[in-house]
């Protein structure tokens, strides 16, 4: 229960951290029509049978509601741990309200989400049905950390895993990494949250069910080619802010250092896969000339999130859909 109790002190203190940095990201949008798209597959040469699988996408996921399913999700962890710390202490009753309000946020979340509907028909040679089934999936591990904010912000969760792989006897391989991801389960959170509250009559097997939320729920990720793209996104925000504030010359100055990293992120990827990067320099060379403007900040903006787009995503990873007018990436 120690154990337990500091990994979830832990957890308090990096979402914080995170949800700091996230409100700043965060907007309103007003809502958008929902946008469908289809795919369809034939399987089977048709002599006995053939299967037929389609795949309808219904919604898409704007850069702001990206930012903001981070946001909530980071809510979702401070309320995972807030339910573990009354547990600990025996107190079923004050958990009780803070599992309600991480369920509502998975809600959410999931609200944000594009919805891919997945149907799978099998026919006879005869074109009779013999078989159909419909599931609904979404891509549902959610970013909280994608080089946006800086690495002390997760050390914390680090820490808290080398301790749980201690007791285990294992050795945290990534422990020591410069993690360029961090993903959250809501899947994987949102089962053990519903077991959680099933369990609240008996407190020690309720709190075992969110530790497993937190410990088990949050996966990091190391990747060699995004680790410069971290400083160039550190850099952008920096600049953004200081455009707002009207802080030019350091503006000008994290413009410059966000070229730099570039430059050694078009290096791990090679010259003619960073025809892009190479774009994304020549427009930030520009716009230092022109922070004056109104709409500066909002350009570096779109950079940020034009950046955020070349990190590498892991399966089943929450990205941005909705198209935007600059949609080129780097080939990897």
């Amino acid at each position: 229960m120690k154990t337990q109790v500091r990994f979830t002190q832990n957890i308090r203190w990096v979402t914080a951290a995170i949800v700091a940095a996230l409100i700043c990201a965060a907007a309103n949008v007003p809502a958008a029509e929902p946008a469908t798209n289809v795919t369809t597959q034939t399987f089977g040469s048709g002599k006995l049978y053939k299967t037929t699988v389609e795949r309808q996408t219904e919604g898409e996921l704007s850069a702001d509601d990206l930012h903001q399913a981070s946001l909530l999700t980071s809510q979702l962890l401070t309320h995972l741990n807030a339910a573990s710390q009354q547990l600990a202490d025996g107190r079923a009753d004050a958990a009780k309200p803070e599992l309600a309000k991480a369920e509502s946020l998975v809600k959410m979340v999931r609200g944000l989400l594009p919805t891919t509907i997945v149907t799978t028909v099998t026919r006879d040679a005869q074109g009779k049905e013999l078989y159909r089934d419909v599931q609904r999936v979404q891509d549902d591990q959610i970013p909280i950390f994608e080089g946006q904010f800086a690495i002390e912000a997760v050390e914390p969760i680090v820490e808290a895993k080398k301790d749980e792989a201690a007791l285990k006897g294992l050795k945290l391989a990534d422990a020591d990494l410069i993690h360029t991801a961090v993903l959250v389960d809501l899947s994987f959170v949102e089962r053990k949250l519903k077991r959680a509250g099933e369990l609240l009559a008996k407190p020690k097997e309720a709190a075992d069910e969110l530790a497993q939320a937190q410990s088990q729920g949050v996966h990091f990720f190391a990747r060699r080619e995004d680790s410069p793209l971290v400083d160039v996104q550190h850099a952008l925000r920096l600049a953004e802010r200081q455009v707002q504030e009207k802080k030019y010359d350091g503006a000008k100055a994290n413009l410059q250092l966000a070229k730099l990293g570039l430059d050694t992120y078009r290096t791990l990827i090679g010259e003619e896969a960073g025809k892009a990067v190479v774009e994304l320099q020549t427009d930030i060379q520009k716009l230092s000339g022109e922070l004056h403007k109104p709409e500066a900040a909002g350009k570096i903006r779109g950079m940020w999130d034009k950046v955020a787009g070349w990190f590498k995503h892991e399966s089943g990873q929450a990205v941005q859909t909705s198209p935007t007018p600059t949609k080129e990436q780097p080939k990897s």
